[in-house]
């Protein structure tokens, strides 16, 4: 009977050094997901910020863009007033050419 309860403390002790193996394998793996996990936090964090960084200067971009095509569709209004007046002034020339021209001949 002794031998058999001996036997079977040693079963347990080999079970035991077995589970405590498997314990050990299983917190090593649980200390490289959690560097894993912190690691890929940290990429996304950095991501974040990157993504937020970059949408703010296409905000700033898309501002300056604008304020800048509200300053060309200024110029352009200018532009097409002083064409409008060059081609009154050029009908106005070529009406006091012809009298000119008319009294002359």
């Amino acid at each position: 009977r002794l031998k058999g309860q001996q036997q079977e403390i040693n079963n347990l002790i080999q079970r035991k050094s077995a589970v405590d193996e498997e314990n050990a394998r299983l917190k090593n793996e649980c200390s490289i997901l959690n560097q894993k996990l912190k690691d890929k936090s940290q990429e996304l964090k950095d991501t974040e910020e990157c993504t937020q960084k970059k949408e703010e200067q296409n905000r700033l971009v898309i501002k300056n863009l604008e304020e800048e095509n509200k300053g060309l569709n200024t110029c352009c209004a200018d532009l097409i007033n002083d064409l409008e007046k060059l081609r009154k002034q050029e009908a106005q020339w070529k009406t006091e050419k012809s009298g000119s021209d008319a009294r002359i001949k």
